[in-house]
């Protein structure tokens, strides 16, 4: 079977701003029957996408494509756009200088066998993945080179090239790398996919891109978190707002959908765009109702605490959530330091002090297995916040009584942590803050805008013989979905011991650091900081054991521990 191409461009003449297109990449058929009766239920525009796998040849796609276009026109329908064919296969970032030349001929040779649609548009990926954030900047060069020898290609055959900015680790992520990749280029513009900024909010990337931009849209619905071409409505994005933004940068064209659905679907969207149909139900709610109406499992741990835990779908995931919820002035509750060898596994460590009920804490130096943050115990100071950490810490959290019956959490940074804290007589920074006063204390999506401090001071490190990870970036942290853990407080006296099973597909997805805010102001927490996650999430009572999935073992059961430097216990 041929792998095919195409997504198609408009024929000549003027759309009305309110058209509906649909790329076709996102349905089964394309048969002439298909066409028709998708025309007949009011779509007017089209786009096809070229097969990924690079096997066709050039003569068989132009017999392909007049057969295709002669159903286009029998159907009634227009071409609006053409997607050119991407994947690994096909980087024209690629570092191999000849693999990315071989790759930039291929592409001209679609380009010119894609003019019988007599396109407006083509749509270009600027890379494949993953791109390593050592080779970025570089790899940004590249794909901008190739941009510069298809764009030429594009305009013989009377289309403007078009970049796609795309998620996760692609180029074109932000606002910032898909300026760099059309600056200088005459007749290139940006194809905005609404269902692919992960990492940067909608507001940010329109205040850093050029007015007049943006040329064509892929228009679906997502979480913030990863692509999900969801009907809109159906994910978080706010529509009508969007819609605005998009049209106030300059865009007249088509409402392009790149979504399932059926087409009297897309009608209902484009209501939804325009603000002719009220958005009334946000995935936030239906998250909030999946979370009430789970099917929780309570453990009652004695003097008024509880263990909680639940598999819940929410943000369109699967997120395992467990917490200990406890009265603070029926116990005593410590931030414990054990450095070096006095590591230990919270279970372990937990059963050694007599305690009923212990979580990780803080963020730690993984061989020395010291802390990596501030950290005070009365006058003796064992920690200072590592410049790589500063990021992410924007918090302290602690006890100003030494029973510890009255947990404290502030925000703080380096700057201040005697100030703020200097009635305390036990402190931890940690970070990032989560929930204060019953908001949520974080955006829905950070973006790399705490990147630059975070990585000069990895390269500093660096340049003095330490072995840092240079791409553990905000974006990761942040954005990404991780195990984690939390502790917190609400306005009755209770403390909370939260943590979320992670990296384990559809058991425990794992969670963004908005989500995991979200979820802690969902279990009734008014005050909550995040603690160190990944490997080292753990939550472990005396009368259940870990109750928990730790990630350490990499296996869904409770035996995954780390050990760690310092943990918070209740007795």
């Amino acid at each position: 079977m041929i792998s095919v191409l195409m997504l198609m461009v408009l024929s000549t003449g003027c759309c009305n701003d309110n058209s509906i297109g649909r790329s076709m990449s996102r349905v089964e058929s394309t048969s002439a029957e298909s066409l028709m009766q998708a025309r007949q239920s009011g779509l007017e525009y089209v786009e096809f996408v070229v097969g990924k796998n690079k096997v066709q040849d050039v003569a068989e796609l132009q017999v392909w494509a007049e057969e295709l276009k002669s159903k286009i026109d029998s159907s009634g329908l227009k071409v609006w756009s053409l997607h050119l064919p991407y994947g690994k296969h096909l980087d024209v970032s690629h570092p191999d200088s000849a693999r990315r030349a071989e790759n930039v001929n291929y592409i001209k040779e679609i380009i010119k066998a894609s003019s019988v649609f007599s396109p407006r548009y083509l749509i270009l990926h600027p890379s494949a993945e993953p791109v390593h954030p050592d080779e970025r900047a570089y790899r940004l060069q590249l794909s901008h080179a190739s941009i510069g020898e298809l764009a030429p290609v594009a305009q013989e055959i009377g289309a403007e090239l078009c970049i796609e900015n795309l998620p996760r680790t692609c180029l074109g992520q932000n606002s910032r790398e898909m300026m760099a990749l059309i600056e200088g280029h005459k007749g290139v513009g940006i194809c905005f996919d609404t269902n692919h900024l992960v990492y940067q909010s909608f507001d940010d990337f329109f205040k850093g891109i050029k007015k007049g931009s943006i040329k064509t849209v892929h228009i679906s619905d997502f979480d913030f978190a990863d692509e999900r071409h969801l009907l809109p409505g159906v994910g978080k994005i706010e529509w009508k707002a969007l819609w605005e933004q998009i049209r106030a940068n300059g865009y007249k064209g088509i409402m392009m959908f790149e979504c399932r659905g059926e087409v009297s679907d897309l009608l209902q969207a484009r209501d939804l765009l325009t603000g002719k149909v009220k958005q009334e139900i946000s995935a936030v709610d239906a998250d909030s109702l999946a979370f009430c109406q789970a099917d929780w499992q309570i453990t009652d741990l004695g003097k008024g605490a509880q263990a909680m835990y639940a598999q819940v779908p929410m943000f369109f995931s699967t997120q395992s959530i467990c917490a200990i919820k406890y009265p603070a002035s029926k116990f005593k509750t410590q931030i414990l330091h054990r450095p070096g060898k006095k590591a230990g596994k919270p279970s372990v460590l937990g059963k050694q002090m007599g305690a009923d009920f212990a979580v990780n804490a803080g963020y730690f130096h993984v061989k020395p297995r010291t802390p990596s943050v501030y950290f005070r115990i009365g006058n003796e100071v064992y920690g200072h916040t590592h410049p790589t950490e500063t990021y992410r810490v924007d918090g302290v959290v602690g006890f100003k009584d030494k029973a510890g019956h009255e947990m404290m959490i502030a925000y703080s940074d380096t700057t201040q942590y005697q100030t703020v804290t200097a009635d305390w007589h036990t402190v931890m920074a940690s970070g990032p803050m989560l929930v204060v006063n019953g908001e949520l204390a974080v955006p829905l999506v950070k973006g790399d805008g705490a990147d630059g401090a975070n990585i000069a001071a990895m390269q500093q490190e660096q340049k003095q013989g330490a072995k840092i990870r240079t791409h553990y970036s905000s974006i990761q942290f942040y954005d990404a979905r991780h195990p984690r853990a939390a502790v917190g407080t609400d306005d009755e006296g209770n403390i909370y011991y939260v943590v979320i099973d992670g990296r384990f597909k559809g058991k425990g997805d794992g969670a963004s650091i908005y989500e995991t805010a979200y979820i802690c102001r969902m279990l009734g927490m008014t005050q909550a900081i995040n603690l160190d996650g990944g490997g080292s999430t753990t939550l472990w009572s005396e009368k259940t054991g870990v109750i928990n999935h730790p990630y350490d073992n990499k296996k869904w059961d409770n035996e995954g521990e780390r050990a760690v430097p310092n943990l918070i216990v209740a007795y």
